[in-house]
């Protein structure tokens, strides 16, 4: 053990950042454009990668893209702009009082460890969120899954070709399971389907993305993806899963029983339900903690020289796991680290835009009709367009877009403006196009009377 202090009356001010996925490598963009040369930065990551595009795993998984593709910023980039990268380690405790880390990092494969004692004068903790855990029993066996970075994505995809290689040796089916019908579940289902696994999607709502499409539109989806050899158990959770002995001696998975008492086989399984805030770290410094690591307007947690950001922190009763707010925090927290200006980050509402299986979908606000609310509709299953406007007081507080998504934005500023459109459907349902010819046609005619 040794200790390293960064700073003296003659050093930079020291600034450590734990954690290194895209909310830091955008906070790290907006320190350099302010101030690049006011601290010493030093980053820890657990993962052995520089700053990457977490979202991007799903093209990575598909096969559609390569982990070097994904890479935003590289070990030398850090090395460029003067940065210290401590990549593969893990902060096992903070030290709130001394202003100090203790930071372990594996030396070999058998587990021998080094361990350091890392000062800071500024530290902001931006260690994201782990996958949300399902009550099924029986969960510590071999070909269960995560699906949350890069290593996850390899273990999916190795495991994935050994299957496919099988079924084209023995001519048997293998199959794999797919939990929970959110945006990751869906993306993980289409990237084994397109690797040749038989897929099997288990979702304990009634229709998939429920949080963002109405039942028609959910189905829409899931009659799209249906044609990609992927199936759907809607309104049901598995409740334990099936093992036995591989030839290894291992307990390995053949299926999941369901709460209909069906039992499903699978040699794989992808936990994909959600995701948990890393908030063990901050509490255990007591730093003050709820849902997550809680923070003020200014990215600030109960201690004032230690900050958070991202999917592990929490603000007015809200967490995070949209890309728009968390680069909104970003900035509020460089204004204060850099330039001492308190510039309160503000959760504005944001629309949700996603590419499932080639699909664009848009949706922001309500998804289901209310009281006093009046919904237009338009649908081409042929074509798998639909579009659904939810209109209340004469303004929109929703908006469903399938397949075409091209007047989402006109869309929501309409929404968040609340500007009166009532009298503009059901053209405006045409898309924002037309209804700026409509618009333009009857300024035109009313000039010539």
């Amino acid at each position: 053990m040794y200790r390293n202090q960064n700073t003296s009356v003659f050093e930079k001010t020291s600034l450590v950042i734990i954690g290194n996925g895209m909310a830091t490598g955008r906070l790290l963009d907006e320190i350099l454009d302010r101030t690049p040369g006011q601290y010493q930065i030093t980053v820890i990551g657990k993962e052995s990668y520089g700053s990457y595009n977490r979202i991007m795993l799903s093209s990575v998984l598909a096969g559609d893209s390569s982990i070097d593709g994904i890479i935003q910023k590289t070990p030398q980039w850090y090395k460029d702009k003067g940065i210290t990268l401590l990549s593969g380690t893990v902060v096992s405790h903070i030290d709130s009082v001394k202003k100090s880390l203790v930071l372990q990092k594996d030396l070999d494969e058998n587990c021998l460890q080094e361990q350091q004692i890392l000062s800071y004068d500024e530290l902001v903790i931006a260690v994201g969120s782990r996958s949300a855990k399902i009550p099924a029993s029986n969960q510590n066996i071999k070909g269960l899954f995560s699906f949350r970075d890069i290593m996850d994505t390899q273990h999916i995809q190795d495991f994935a070709e050994k299957m496919a290689a099988n079924i084209k040796n023995t001519h048997l089916s293998k199959s794999a399971l797919v939990i929970g019908g959110g945006l990751l579940g869906l993306e993980a289902a289409y990237g084994l389907a397109i690797r040749g696994v038989k897929v099997t999607l288990i979702h304990r709502n009634k229709w998939l993305l429920n949080r963002q499409l109405d039942q028609v539109s959910g189905t829409i989806l899931q009659n799209i993806m249906a044609a990609k050899n992927i199936e759907f158990i809607l309104g049901h959770q598995v409740v334990k899963f099936e093992s036995k002995a591989n030839s290894d001696g291992e307990q390995a998975l053949v299926g999941a029983e369901l709460t209909n008492g069906e039992v499903v086989a699978a040699e794989m399984a992808v936990i994909a339900t959600g995701i948990t805030p890393n908030k063990e770290l901050a509490h255990s410094a007591n730093i003050t903690v709820d849902r997550a690591i809680v923070v003020n307007d200014f990215m600030q947690t109960s201690n004032a020289h230690i900050s958070a950001l991202g999917e592990c922190c929490q603000h007015n009763n809200a967490t995070f796991g949209l890309v728009d707010p968390i680069w909104n925090q970003c900035k509020s927290l460089a204004e204060r680290l850099c330039l001492g200006r308190l510039s309160a980050f503000k959760n504005a509402p944001v629309p949700t835009k996603l590419k499932v299986s080639g699909v664009q979908l848009f949706s922001a606000g309500e998804v289901e009709s209310c009281i006093n609310s009046q919904s237009f509709v338009l649908t081409d299953e042929k074509s798998s367009i639909y579009r659904k406007i939810i209109v209340q007081n004469d303004v929109i507080i929703g908006v469903i877009l399938l397949g075409d998504v091209g007047s989402g934005m006109v869309y929501f500023d309409m929404m968040q403006n609340k500007q009166k459109i009532t009298h503009a459907m059901p053209e405006l349902l045409m898309g924002h196009e037309f209804f700026k010819d409509e618009t333009n046609k009857e300024k035109k005619c009313s000039q010539a009377a």
